[in-house]
């Protein structure tokens, strides 16, 4: 008894380690977590999946920025190991840029991630942006401008050029110039399917830039299966601003964010109404510039009535100038600080007058503001909010009853970055007192916190928001499909999952994909019994597959009576045809006709 004991446990003993045995093999077999690759990730739908079955594959793509250059995006789970991923992944290109009018770009390459600097010629100074990037969908932002200094620097001569003029969506003459001197005109011609908006001709204004410019604008009416749409035109913007989500049709009660570059005022939101028309107006960035400066006994040195360009107020002689002899032009299109030349008075005491006051300067004494001064005082200024001094002395003194000039000047503060965002970025006006950044998230990504921040006395203003991968609902499962891949948790954006039927027909999209709004791309679709009308046919009889319905699959023998034939159909043998109810609920081939009956004649 002892001995068979024994031996049932010994044989039990080796059942054991032979299952161990092949356990170990079996998991020798499996694989973990997929390879990581610096330019590649792995496919959405193999993120949540931590094991992997032998011969079983993932698929990679390229990272942003990148595209794939050659070999296979799969890799396979082969006796426990991944093998090597083939695709090659190269960094994106960007086209290149355009040319700038008496200036260049300094890159350092073309490719993702690089960056190109703007440069004007000596004599000229850059409007718009400074530093642009290769981005995944081509360089950010616009080509600057160099425009010609209002006072040219020592040894050169100031020359007044337009450029030639920006219109989107015209035509552009072969052999076109591209610089124009002032009272030079220049005829317009809108694309083909765009119609003109203003006069055709334009002329080469005193300031270097075109006089009342035209606008080439879509057709208001679209024709869709026949019937007219209302609909508003596409803002144009140009190189003045920018549209958040720009489409190419807009319809009623839709609407558009417009953000106007540093020297363009109309930034705001604006509504399409069933008019056809953009309420309040009509999107667009009007260039910032001021009317020509005339002050009382004074002549002015300089000509340009741009956004920021500066003039000097220089008194005729027998007056002195009250206020800062520098002004410029402001945000509003005035012209900020206004001095005024006062005839010469020598007072008998010597005393001055209240102090002067100075666009963005402030008395560090209030209280010495209205009061008299004896000779030989002195005031100090400092700049006020968002400016920082720049150079020169900040006293004045009085002399023989006369303020000496004030020869501090003051410049916007500086805020610099305003901060990294993992998945976004941020798109900026400036970096100046005064400027504002707005955050914009990657595809697939939706935006938590604050969408812009201004520049302020104290840096940035509010905090740097963050962007959150965009997730769905689970998928709906309220219908008789059945999803091939169940998810119950929080859905990331791009994921698809399939629908399939146990029984009937699929009626609606097989694939529905989480969108980037966080929504479903469609309703789920439904299963359908698909049924086929009885197939009656006159003079015929049913010889075979008689039933009170019939479902996709089901099918039916069908012959004529004595003296018809079928026309249509397949014969027989027995001289019936075979007809089968399609998926879609019709006869399959169609239901035949019973004819006559002629000798001459056999189909």
């Amino acid at each position: 008894m002892a001995t068979a004991w024994r031996i049932i446990l010994i044989t039990l003993l080796v059942f054991a380690h032979f299952v161990v045995s092949i356990s170990r093999f079996q998991t020798s077999n499996t694989c973990g977590e997929p390879t990581k690759y610096r330019d590649k990730q792995l496919d959405i739908k193999y993120l949540h999946k931590v094991l992997f079955n032998d011969q079983e594959k993932v698929a990679y793509k390229c990272v942003r920025g990148y595209l794939p250059s050659e070999g296979s995006r799969i890799s396979y789970c082969k006796k426990g190991h991944w093998t090597t991923l083939t695709m090659q992944c190269q960094k994106k290109k960007c086209y290149a840029l355009g040319d700038i009018e008496n200036g260049q770009y300094s890159r350092d390459g073309q490719s993702f991630g690089d960056r190109a600097i703007a440069m004007c010629n000596t004599g000229y100074v850059l409007r718009g942006e400074r530093v642009r990037m290769c981005l995944e969908n081509g360089w950010n932002g616009t080509d600057p401008i160099c425009e010609v200094l209002a006072t040219p620097l020592p040894g050169l001569v100031s020359k007044i050029i337009c450029s030639a003029p920006v219109v989107a969506n015209r035509w552009v003459h072969p052999g076109e110039r591209t610089q124009y001197t002032p009272q030079d005109t220049v005829t317009i011609t809108c694309s083909e399917g765009f119609d003109l908006i203003g006069s055709s001709a334009v002329t080469c204004g005193p300031h270097g830039q075109w006089l009342n410019l035209p606008e080439c604008r879509r057709s208001k009416v679209l024709f869709s299966r026949g019937v007219h749409l209302i609909t508003c035109p596409t803002p144009e913007l140009g190189r003045s601003g920018s549209v958040r989500v720009l489409k190419s049709v807009y319809e009623p009660r839709e609407s558009v964010t417009v953000t106007c570059n540093e020297g363009f005022n109309g930034s705001g939101v604006y509504t399409c109404h069933t008019s056809a028309k953009w309420l309040p107006h009509e999107p667009k960035c009007q260039m910032i510039h001021c009317s020509a400066l005339t002050v009382a006994n004074a002549r002015i040195h300089g000509s340009s009535v741009l956004y920021k360009s500066t003039v000097d107020v220089i008194c005729s002689e027998g007056f002195d100038l009250i206020g800062s002899p520098q002004v410029t032009c402001g945000p509003n299109g005035q012209w900020q600080g206004l001095p005024a030349c006062r005839p010469k008075r020598i007072s008998a005491s010597g005393k001055c007058g209240p102090a002067p006051s100075y666009p963005n300067m402030e008395l560090r004494d209030e209280s010495a503001a209205l009061a008299e001064h004896p000779s030989g005082a002195r005031l100090r200024y400092r700049c006020g909010v968002g400016y920082r001094r720049a150079r020169g002395s900040d006293i004045i003194r009085c002399q023989h009853g006369q303020w000496t000039n004030l020869r501090v000047q003051c410049e916007r503060k500086r805020c610099g970055s305003a901060g990294e965002i993992s998945y976004g970025r941020f798109e900026y006006t400036g970096v100046l007192f005064g400027d504002s950044a707005t955050a914009i998230c990657q595809e697939g990504y939706e935006l938590i916190g604050p969408q812009m921040r201004t520049c302020r006395d104290g840096g940035w203003d509010g905090r740097v928001p963050v962007c959150e991968p965009v997730h769905c609902p689970p998928p709906p499962e309220d219908t008789d499909a059945v999803i091939s891949d169940p998810m119950y948790d929080h859905v990331p954006f791009g994921h698809v999952v399939s629908y399939h039927c146990r029984s009937g027909v699929l009626i609606g999209a097989r694939d529905i994909h989480c969108t980037q709004k966080g929504t479903w791309s469609a309703p789920p679709p439904e299963c359908k019994d698909m049924v086929c009308p009885q197939p009656h046919v006159p003079l015929g009889t049913r010889m075979r597959g008689s039933r009170s319905v019939y479902k996709s699959g089901n099918t039916v023998t069908i012959a004529c009576n004595p003296g018809f034939r079928l026309n249509g159909g397949s014969f027989r043998l027995n001289g019936g045809s075979l007809f089968t109810c399609g998926p879609d609920g019709e006869w399959k081939p169609r239901l035949p006709e019973c004819v006559p009956w002629n000798r001459h004649t056999f189909n």
